[in-house]
């Protein structure tokens, strides 16, 4: 298998806005230019400006009064943890879009992937935007609220005035950022040698993202270190992967465990066996 760190098939480039590499801590005006430039791509529905006072951002909103974004106390913040800016740059994301989703309207919504059945696309009720991703997979982008969430249509786009590839790195970073401040998976464990070693991991959770995160070469490049061995994923609904080593004596049952879980699933997504070859996600034919 190729590196996993490689680009795969859905991830046409890397994310411009990740902060990931930077090796010295930016001064206040760069550490601005920085969070308003990364604000303006990950939300392409905020109107983000600089001021009116010294070290603030105003985001315009539609129905309601501005929002100011004092960036003082995150400044600090980053000085004294420079490695850990995109985990604060994360939580400080969430917290303006829990302010900024009182209105909801489209102007301000958590753009995240969610992975679909080809069959989707003719049960979808119109056109959506989407990416097919394999001979029976499509990746779709919804816009995410309090209240909900809904499929992205080509008028999103048009209104926008981005493309659907735009579209794809923000909602693939967007999914990076929680990878990246924890989300909570689960193992089976066996003893080896007298140290532990991890047979199977798993992520469920209701939110229709989990399965997404087969897209991002870093999950894979997680799975790759905490399995110890080349991963073979399911995601057999839209909110779940399921993950084993290659080498491992549970394909058995990690096929039966999504075949299952695929079966039984309300919103469905594959029950098929998925691995990275050659930088590319490819169906698990052994």
């Amino acid at each position: 298998m190729a590196s996993p760190a490689g680009s795969l098939q859905a991830c046409l480039k890397p994310p411009v806005t990740s902060a990931m590499g930077q090796q010295t801590a930016m001064n206040a005006h760069d550490f601005q230019n920085h969070v308003l430039k990364r604000l303006t791509a990950l939300r392409p529905g905020w109107t983000v400006k600089k001021g009116p006072e010294p070290f603030q951002l105003t985001i315009r909103r539609v129905r309601e009064t501005d929002l100011r974004f004092n960036l003082d106390s995150f400044y600090q913040q980053y000085r004294e943890q420079p490695a850990a800016l995109d985990r604060l740059f994360a939580a400080r994301l969430r917290r303006l879009d829990q302010e900024c989703d009182s209105e909801a309207l489209f102007g301000a919504p958590l753009i995240l992937p969610v992975l679909r059945p080809a069959t989707f696309l003719d049960s979808a009720g119109g056109p959506v935007v989407y990416r097919r991703m394999l001979t029976d997979m499509v990746v779709t982008y919804a816009a995410h609220y309090a209240q909900g969430m809904r499929f992205l249509l080509p008028q999103d786009l048009a209104a926008w005035n981005v493309g659907r590839d735009h579209v794809e790195v923000i909602a693939l970073t967007n999914l990076a950022l929680m990878f990246r401040n924890g989300m909570k998976f689960t193992g089976l464990e066996t003893d080896k040698n007298g140290r532990p070693r991890m047979l199977m991991l798993s992520y469920v959770d209701p939110r229709p993202y989990g399965a997404a995160l087969m897209l991002l070469p870093e999950v894979w490049a997680w799975l790759e270190e905490m399995l110890e061995d080349v991963p073979v994923v399911g995601v057999p609904e839209r909110g779940s992967l399921i993950a084993a080593g290659q080498q491992a004596q549970l394909l058995g049952r990690l096929r039966h465990d999504v075949q299952e879980r695929h079966r039984e699933a309300a919103i469905p997504v594959s029950d098929h066996l998925f691995c990275v070859e050659n930088g590319r996600i490819r169906q698990y034919a052994r």
